[in-house]
């Protein structure tokens, strides 16, 4: 008891310390805009949520610029319609950690979630309120299909509806796992892919696809909060054939690696990538065959186009139904991927091919249609920023900041840059410039990507740029705190 009475006067303090600094970073704080009325219903009806999460989608997006080959039109076609965040940013590059983060608007320092279990979650966690339940406390009927929670829909008590099991990321590769066949346990990663000789609708996707249309059909009651959560293009990579078929495999760009990329990194950054049993994944990648680095990107791209697809679908139906002008879209990645940065494959690290996650938001008559915003918003200021517009309350816990102001100016003044964790004593804060990273040895990395957007030169061992990494390190001498509390 006396831990979560405690944990609870630390977060009010340490709420109060953000605040604080964010006045010091940007010199001035807007004064909250005091508009009350809905943002979608002048009458004051409160809209409608439609919740799309997409597994392991990185900038590979056309509208993110970060591949050309990528045929991402409907994702694409959406930014045109919303305000597009193009510095956003995960709270920790790992499913679970990343979606805990998300659904509880707190930061891993305060939960304790940093990896793929929940065991040693702190109290914070165990007593926080979730959003899809919180809303479903204030009125809205709450409904999910596919992965929303790291086990898909978490606990059914969070929702009124949940839609039929899938085969997740299936179906498996006919013929095995490559890496599996291959090495066996001595390459911890086992990146797979297919190209499926599949019909239409069994794809895991394709079925949440279906199911969503099946509830924008119905008449509901009460305002929605319809959760989707898309399971391409995370590994295996398996799509059916059709999709890989839209691209020609030897023209594809290939990202841009350096192979002494790590040279630079601080040893505990090092050891993340190259502990990684007796294989990395980037030398199995090159001992498996002279073509499957080009294999797995054109594999990644085409569980892309599949997902883009099945997103068109539901976004497609929900503009020709009832529901089209009063419901909020949210669309979001829970993390990026590496395909071979700094030799990686994969999530979990610090840097921005790992952090960087696509965010879009459309609000019927608020939001800036296509418009871009380049803030450093964070995943868990989505929270905050859904129950002001829905104008319900917020939880006392969420540490995020509503970014409402930004949907309808993207160059508003913004108060925070994006903090992220690896392991515990690990962090890494993002501002619109420069990314920091210091680990729990005091070890630094530090880019300016105003000139190395591909985070080639550490430089923080240059003493000229001592203040830069000292404006960037009280951000994360702020979060460490909550990392004392057990």
């Amino acid at each position: 008891m006396m831990i979560a009475v405690f944990s609870q006067c630390f977060r009010a303090c340490r709420t109060i310390a953000l605040l604080l600094l964010a006045i010091a970073w940007h010199g001035e704080c807007l004064a909250a805009d005091s508009d009350s009325v809905s943002a979608s219903d002048p009458t004051g009806e409160r809209p409608n949520v439609l919740f799309i999460a997409v597994d392991d989608l990185n900038d590979w997006v056309g509208c993110l610029g970060g591949n050309p080959d990528a045929q991402t039109p409907n994702m694409d076609e959406f930014a045109k319609q919303s305000t597009l965040f193009r510095n956003a940013h995960c709270q920790v590059a790992l499913c679970n950690a990343s979606r805990t983060s998300v659904m509880t608007g707190m930061y891993a320092s305060t939960t304790g979630v940093y990896g793929n279990s929940s065991k040693q979650a702190r109290p914070a966690y165990r007593s926080a309120e979730q959003m899809p339940l919180w809303f479903r406390e204030h009125g809205y009927r709450t409904m999910c299909m596919g992965k929303i929670y790291h086990n898909d829909h978490g606990k059914k008590a969070y929702w009124d509806e949940v839609g039929p099991k899938t085969l997740r990321w299936g179906p498996e590769p006919p013929d095995g796992r490559q890496f599996a066949n291959k090495f066996g346990g001595r390459a911890k990663d086992s990146l797979a892919w297919a190209a499926l000789d599949i019909e239409r609708g069994e794809m895991p996707d394709e079925q949440i696809a279906a199911w969503a249309k099946q509830q924008l059909n119905k008449d509901h009651q009460k305002p929605f909060f319809l959760a989707l959560g898309f399971y391409k293009p995370h590994t295996p990579m398996t799509a059916p054939k059709r999709y890989f078929d839209q691209f020609e495999r030897d023209k594809l760009t290939m990202p841009e690696v350096r192979k002494n990329d790590l040279d630079d990194v601080p040893e505990i950054g090092r050891r993340w990538v190259l502990d990684r049993q007796e294989l990395i994944a980037d030398d199995a990648v090159d001992q498996f065959s002279p073509t499957y680095r080009r294999e797995l990107v054109h594999a990644y791209h085409a569980c892309v186009a599949l997902t883009d697809d099945c997103i068109g679908q539901v976004l497609s139906h929900l503009k020709n139904s009832s529901y089209a002008n009063d419901t909020i879209v949210v669309l979001w990645s829970d993390h990026g991927w590496h395909l071979g940065e700094k030799r990686h494959w994969r999530k979990w690290m610090p840097w921005e091919e790992s952090t960087r996650s696509f965010l879009a938001v459309r609000v019927p008559g608020l939001s800036a249609e296509g418009e871009v915003c380049d803030r450093t918003v964070g995943l868990i200021d989505i929270f905050p920023t859904l129950t002001e517009l829905c104008e319900i309350e917020a939880p006392d816990q969420l540490e995020g900041e509503s970014f409402r102001d930004l949907l309808t100016n993207p160059q508003a003044t913004w108060t925070r840059p994006a903090l992220t964790s690896t392991k515990a004593g690990n962090h890494t804060v993002r501002s619109e410039r420069w990314r920091y990273i210091r680990y729990r040895d005091g070890s630094e990395e530090l880019y300016d990507h105003s000139e190395d957007p591909n985070e080639w030169t550490n430089l923080a061992d240059q003493p000229e740029y001592r203040e830069i990494k000292n404006q960037h390190a009280q951000w994360i001498d702020t979060l460490t705190e909550g990392e004392k509390i057990k």
